[in-house]
């Protein structure tokens, strides 16, 4: 998704939505640890900005601001390069380019910032550079970045993900009004998580060899989601942070039609279908936690 406004000297920048996961079950394990779900995926109009611009040299220059850009690295550890360093492999091109991110998103916060951010490098690489790689060339890039790096190379705003996130279905956008997203201010490592949920059919029948489509159309999964906000690894995040229990319920007792956990945490959003009501919990949660959104589903205005 191409940003306006592009400052100078940058000639091509690119929006990096964060994201939110409105369905996520756990439905087996590989045998090479990997979990494997069914996730339904959106994403959002609250994005970081990803810049960039020409060199005349055959250097790759990459910084960081924003309003969080302090905590991030700058270097090879950060998504942004490794993905830049895939994307000139791949073309042979040189790497004659400079990078800036733009850093809005929370990190570590359960709404693929990181992997939005390396998305947005291959896309707006892509632009910059003129080089005409496919979607399906771009994806292939992208899985060996992080399993959420090909929903957000994918055009559309919603899709369903399957395998360990990599399979994707394109769903129709939900219509939904107002999604305010409560970061508490601290990270929860997305590894950590995974390494301890437990697969068990002791409290839940449908984690084990159910996945949550019961008919082949992407129609039929969104009528079954429809009202069954439900995220598996909240048995995980929510025992070791209990405040996110409580944000959840604060988030329906402010009048949110439902509240959940965004993936592995710690970022919990509520629902709202009028916007008074969600811009009055906004300024509660505001005195509280230090990252507080409104923002709504990428594709409705």
């Amino acid at each position: 998704m191409l940003a306006p406004d592009i400052p100078s000297p940058f000639t091509v920048a690119i929006a990096a939505p964060a994201k939110i996961n409105l369905s996520l079950r756990i439905i087996g394990k590989r045998p090479d640890g990997y979990h494997q779900l069914e996730s339904l995926m959106l994403k959002l109009k609250l994005a970081d900005r990803l810049l960039l611009k020409n060199r005349e040299d055959d250097r790759l220059l990459f910084t960081c601001g924003g309003e969080l850009g302090e905590l991030l690295p700058a270097d090879e550890n950060n998504l942004v390069v490794r993905a830049a360093r895939a994307f000139f492999a791949h073309t042979g091109r040189p790497a004659g380019v400079e990078l800036r991110l733009e850093k809005k998103v929370p990190v570590a916060a359960g709404l693929g910032g990181g992997s939005s951010d390396a998305a947005a490098a291959l896309l707006g690489l892509n632009k910059l550079l003129e080089t005409g790689l496919s979607r399906a060339e771009l994806a292939a890039l992208a899985r060996p970045l992080g399993a959420d790096v090909p929903f957000f190379v994918q055009p559309a705003a919603a899709a369903w993900a399957e395998g360990i996130g990599e399979i994707l279905t394109e769903a129709a956008t939900p219509k939904l009004g107002w999604i305010l997203l409560v970061n508490p201010g601290f990270a929860v490592s997305t590894q950590w998580v995974y390494q301890n949920f437990r697969l068990t059919t002791g409290h839940d029948p449908f984690i084990l060899g159910r996945p949550m489509h019961p008919a082949n159309s992407a129609g039929s999964r969104e009528k079954k989601w429809l009202g069954q906000l439900v995220n598996d690894l909240e048995s995980v995040t929510l025992a070791r942070y209990p405040e996110l229990g409580r944000i959840k319920e604060e988030l329906a007792a402010s009048g949110a039609d439902g509240a959940l956990m965004s993936g592995s945490g710690p970022t919990v959003f509520g629902l709202f279908a009028d916007r008074a009501t969600a811009e009055q919990c906004l300024e509660k949660m505001q005195a509280r936690y230090p990252h507080v959104f409104l923002t709504r589903p990428l594709a409705l205005d």
